[in-house]
């Protein structure tokens, strides 16, 4: 059946990207809002309240998207875990343990990780948009077969003689919900009254479901005996399955749809790409395309500037007399007190003001 469309799906995606040598980047996609807003300064380095919100999300103490409120306690909460995590790392980086090539590669590593989650960022904002997901919802929806549903209740006891009893006692008007509450050994359901509830008779185990089909509805079956003991059904209702709603579905559908987009950009990146990997015990020899070793000496030629101009920037920064004004930066932190500045009462803080 094809109830459970979505998941049948996303089952099969992950499957194939689970094929692939690179393992496919997070699909859990959490919208950020970027502001210029500050929620602190420490050591001369800002956190901002986008990224409290972020990682609150993260944490799955808010819903993705949500604004937070600076009086609001999980703010605060957050907002102090990622000032604990920069004093850290500011400290990481005065030690020189950053330079560490165990620690380059897991920064690589992590570096990956992250541009990967904003490429799908990136993929769901482009192309999972509502009337994607529409479209998918109602075309499966079309091809769904829907199983009929029926309400159920049972009576479980140990032996065929009791079972027996029960039978005959509910053949002479008994009431079944009381038979099962004083008798039934399932105690999941005997509070109930035996009550299973709408349930799809072939999600069970035989003989279950062929008991449940040929008993009419406000009948009751004949003791039948199953791995779990003696059992006797009443059948009080049947209904054609409900569908899923829109909004049920509209999660496994974003997940389906992201997974798919990622599977595609993959499969263009590999075909594209010129992938060197070991085999048996050769060593491997890395040869870089051409075109590729122009990009990355651009690239190491901007990252090279990009330092001369901070290394200029922090001499200034050390030639300011600390009046309480200074910007302090990370090379000169370790030297100091450290400096921590948080957003109070609402007041937002903005890039370009001075602290």
């Amino acid at each position: 059946m094809q109830r459970r469309f979505a998941s049948v799906l996303i089952t099969g995606l992950v499957m194939a990207l689970g094929a692939c040598e690179d393992p496919a980047p997070e699909t859990t996609v959490v919208p950020i809002r970027v502001d210029s807003t500050i929620a602190a300064v420490v050591n001369g380095e800002t956190i901002r309240a986008s990224e409290v919100e972020l990682e609150a999300a993260a944490q799955g103490k808010i819903d993705p998207g949500q604004e937070l409120d600076v009086d609001d306690p999980v703010f605060d909460e957050i907002l102090q875990q990622l000032i604990d995590q920069k004093l850290l790392a500011q400290e990481a980086i005065r030690r020189d343990l950053n330079t560490d090539e165990n620690a380059i590669h897991r920064l690589q590593a992590a570096r990956e990780r992250i541009l990967g989650n904003i490429l799908v960022e990136n993929l769901v904002a482009e192309e999972v948009d509502e009337a994607a997901i529409l479209e998918m919802y109602e075309a499966q929806t079309a091809l769904q077969q829907l199983g009929e549903e029926v309400l159920v209740r049972h009576i479980v006891v140990d032996s065929q003689d009791v079972a027996n009893e029960l039978y005959d006692e509910l053949r002479g008007g008994a009431e079944f919900a009381e038979l099962a509450f004083a008798h039934s050994i399932d105690r999941s359901t005997n509070a109930e009254g035996g009550l299973l509830g709408y349930v799809l008779p072939e999600e069970f185990a035989e003989p279950l479901p062929s008991v449940i089909n040929r008993t009419a509805v406000g009948a009751i079956s004949q003791p039948f005996r199953t791995e779990l003991g003696w059992h006797i059904i009443k059948v009080e209702d049947r209904r054609t399955e409900r569908p899923p709603t829109f909004d049920e579905t509209r999660p496994k559908i974003v997940q389906f749809l992201t997974l798919n987009e990622i599977s595609k950009v993959l499969t263009r990146l590999r075909t594209r790409a010129d992938i060197q990997t070991i085999t048996g015990d050769e060593p491997l020899e890395v040869v870089v395309p051409e075109d590729t070793a122009e990009v990355l000496d651009l690239e190491l030629a901007e990252e090279n500037d990009a330092e001369m101009g901070q290394d200029s920037i922090a001499g200034d920064a050390e030639a300011i007399e600390d009046d309480g004004s200074t910007i302090i930066t990370p090379e000169t932190a370790g030297d100091r007190e450290p400096m921590i500045e948080t957003l109070e009462n609402g007041a937002p803080t903005d890039e370009g003001e001075e602290q």
